[in-house]
């Protein structure tokens, strides 16, 4: 065993010597290359070029931050920025002057890959949604359509924090029901 430690150590000693080998070396003292231009003119434009060469590289990148964000801040800084604008200023939709829970789901339609849904204000109005419609004085948009349901996700920030709020309105069931028709005589099954 202690063999094979010593065999590992020379191993890596030698490894980091030939390493150190390949280093470029500085250039020689300033003295002796006018010595070497003298005996031979054709050689030091040669060598000169060797040592501008491996000298560095000669493309220079320069950082342009145009476009990019500060590494350095956080990106809920950011967002507390936008979410800082009021959303009513920034909606212009009708549905964005009244609250959620003055709407109210009248109709759904699905099956399709845009499905979309009736909203009836407090005047009465029917107003038909898509996903990402923004409703809602709180600016928020609608984010799920089922077949009895409607989700509009609001997004408040606070303390440093993004949240967000998930409201649902339910389609009401009809209160009333259908009476129950005999399609051969035409009259209700409870007469």
């Amino acid at each position: 065993m202690k063999m094979f430690k010593a065999t590992m150590t020379t191993a890596a000693l030698a490894l980091t010597l030939a390493a150190c080998e390949d280093a470029p070396r500085p250039p020689p003292p300033a003295a002796a290359a006018p010595a070497r231009a003298a005996a031979a003119p054709a050689v030091p434009a040669e060598t000169a070029t060797a040592v501008e060469a491996s000298a560095g590289p000669a493309y220079v990148y320069s950082y342009n931050p145009v476009g990019k964000r500060d590494p350095f801040r956080s990106p809920l800084e950011e967002l507390g920025r936008q979410g800082q604008q009021n959303p009513v200023t920034t909606c212009t939709e009708p549905l964005c002057a009244f609250d959620l829970d003055q709407l109210k789901l009248v109709a759904v339609v699905t099956g399709d890959a845009n499905p979309l849904a009736m909203v009836e204000d407090p005047q009465g109005r029917g107003h038909i949604v898509r996903r990402n419609t923004r409703v809602g004085r709180q600016g928020g948009k609608v984010t799920q359509i089922l077949r009895d349901s409607l989700t509009v996700t609001e997004v408040f920030s606070g303390n440093g924090e993004i949240i967000k709020n998930p409201v649902t309105l339910q389609l009401k069931p009809d209160d009333r029901q259908d009476p129950s028709y005999n399609l051969m005589t035409g009259k209700n099954f409870g007469e």
